[in-house]
C-alpha cells in the first residue's frame, strides 16, 4: 500500500476508503506504539505500551469527564506525560520532529474503530469540530462526518478566545484563577504571561500552558461565535450531535464547548468522540489528574 505523505493529501483523496477498512477487517490485539531514537513512531502488535491502539479494547469510554455525557476516545493513552506530550499525537500532527512510519495502517485503524463505534452507537446527524487549524482535527472530523445521517459538519459555532480575552477572565475578581492562587496570584499571572509569549497570532493556545495545575483554573478559552450561532437553530435542536476533537488533556475545551451547545440549543443527544484519551495510570482504568 502506498504510504500517505501527509494529512492534507489524505483529506483530498480519501472518502474513508473501504479498501483500507477491508484490509483491517479483523481484530487487532496487543497493539501499541514504539518510538525510535530518531523520533520515528510505529504502530506495533508487540505490546500495548504508551498507547493502546487495539480494536479489541477501543474506543475507550470516559464517564467522569462531562456529567451525564458519554465521552469516547479511539485510542487510549497509557503512559507518558500528563500534558500534550504524546509521541503518537506529535507524529500525527508532524510536530517536534516526530514522524509516523506506518501512516496508512494507523489511519486505517482510526477509520475502522470509528466505523465500529457508529455500528454500535447509531448514526448521528451533526458533527461539531472543536476549533482547530491542524490537519489532524480536520481529517478526524471528516472521518466521523462520513458516518452521520445527511451529515451537517460545523466548525464555526465555537471559536477560540484571544489571549487578551482569556487574560481579562483571569483578572476578574471572582475568577477561579485568582481564588486558586490567592496571595500567589501575581507570581502565577507573571508565569501565565510568559506562556502567552509563545502563542502566535493573538489567539490563546491551551497547549502552550505547560503547568497542568494552571490549566485547571483557566476557565474560559473558547466562546460562542456570535456571527454564526443563530444559523444553526434548526440544525441542532432535536438532533443527535457528536462533538469531535483530536485529544483530551484535562477536558477543559470539551466541557466548555458542550456547555455552549447545550446553553444555546436543545439537541436530542450529545456524544463526544476524540482521537486520543486522557492519560490513564498503568493499572489501566484510572484517569491521571482529572
Amino acid at each position: 500500500m502506498e504510504k500517505i505523505k501527509n494529512f492534507s493529501e489524505f483529506i483530498k483523496t480519501s472518502n474513508t476508503s473501504d479498501n483500507i477498512l477491508d484490509i483491517i477487517e479483523r481484530l487487532f490485539v496487543n497493539e501499541g506504539i514504539e518510538v525510535e531514537l530518531d523520533r520515528s513512531v510505529i504502530m506495533t502488535d508487540k505490546h500495548e505500551k504508551l498507547v493502546d491502539t487495539s480494536v479489541e479494547n477501543n474506543p475507550t469510554l470516559i464517564t467522569t469527564l462531562v456529567p451525564n455525557v458519554e465521552v469516547y476516545s479511539v485510542f487510549k493513552r497509557k503512559e507518558g506525560d500528563v500534558g500534550d506530550g504524546n509521541p503518537l499525537l506529535y507524529a500525527l500532527k508532524k510536530e517536534n520532529k516526530y514522524k509516523l512510519v506506518n501512516a496508512a495502517k494507523t489511519m486505517g485503524r482510526i477509520e475502522y474503530i470509528v466505523k465500529e463505534f457508529f455500528k454500535k452507537h447509531g448514526k448521528k446527524e451533526v458533527t461539531i469540530m472543536i476549533p482547530s487549524t491542524n490537519d489532524l482535527n480536520k481529517y478526524f472530523a471528516k472521518v466521523v462526518s462520513s458516518h452521520c445521517i445527511n451529515p451537517t459538519y460545523i466548525d464555526d459555532i465555537v471559536s477560540k478566545m484571544t489571549i487578551e480575552e482569556v487574560d481579562d477572565g483571569i483578572f476578574d475578581d471572582n475568577s477561579l484563577f485568582r481564588k486558586h492562587y490567592g496571595r500567589r496570584f501575581d507570581k502565577a499571572y507573571e508565569q501565565f504571561r510568559q506562556y502567552c509569549k509563545f502563542m502566535k497570532g493573538g489567539i490563546f493556545k491551551f497547549h502552550k500552558i505547560k503547568d497542568m495545575d494552571m490549566r485547571r483554573v483557566i476557565e474560559h478559552t473558547v466562546k460562542k461565535n456570535d456571527e454564526y450561532w443563530g444559523n444553526y437553530i434548526d440544525a441542532f435542536n432535536g438532533k443527535d450531535i457528536i462533538i469531535v476533537d483530536d485529544s483530551i488533556t484535562l477536558g477543559n475545551t470539551i466541557k466548555e464547548t458542550y456547555k455552549i451547545i447545550t446553553d444555546c440549543y436543545t439537541p436530542k443527544s450529545v456524544t463526544i468522540l476524540t482521537l486520543l484519551s486522557p492519560l490513564y495510570c498503568e493499572e489501566g482504568d484510572k484517569l491521571v489528574n482529572i
